[in-house]
Order: structure tokens, then sequence, then C-alpha cells
């Protein structure tokens, strides 16, 4: 995983590209993403829109997992291990 410099920022904020840099970062797709974090994909799919009727803002709370994700260098894999019961998340080949 490597770690995009705009995804670094040690802020709670997060935007769309951010969100989008974070989910490649991972080697996730937005539905492995939304499987990761327990929402659906069209949320997902919202964070990742960078403006009009259906962007909506990231959560701080996602942004910093996501960072500590990156930064840590778990694989989402591990962590939907941990978390039992759910999916794999879809990531990229």
């Amino acid at each position: 995983m490597s770690e995009p410099e705009s995804v670094r920022s040690t802020a709670d904020a997060m935007s769309a590209a951010q969100m989008r840099e974070a989910l490649e970062a991972l080697g996730l797709t937005q539905a492995g993403g939304a499987r990761l974090l327990g929402v659906d994909g069209r949320t997902v799919r919202r964070w990742c829109t960078e403006e009009g009727k259906g962007a909506r803002e990231v959560p701080p709370t996602v942004a910093r997992f996501l960072r500590f994700l990156i930064g840590s260098r778990i694989e989402p894999a591990e962590v939907m291990k941990v978390l039992g019961n759910a999916p794999e998340p879809t990531t990229k080949n």
C-alpha cells in the first residue's frame, strides 16, 4: 500500500478526491470500501463524488479509520477477518 501525499493529512476532513485515493491506496473498489466500512455502496459513491446533488461529506471517523489503515499498513482483508461474518471487501486486481 502506498500512501498518497494528499491522504497523509492528520486533519479529520477528507475530500472526495482524497477518499478515492485512500480506497486506491488500500486496493479497494468503491464496493469493497462499502463492505469494509459497513455502509451501502451508494454512500461510498456519494463520498467519492466531488460536487452536485449526490455529493456527501466524508465523516471524520471514516477519514481517520482509512488513514489509520493506510498508515499502519493493515490489509482490509485482515480487518474483515477480525470483524467476522462480513464478506471480504472487493479489491482491485
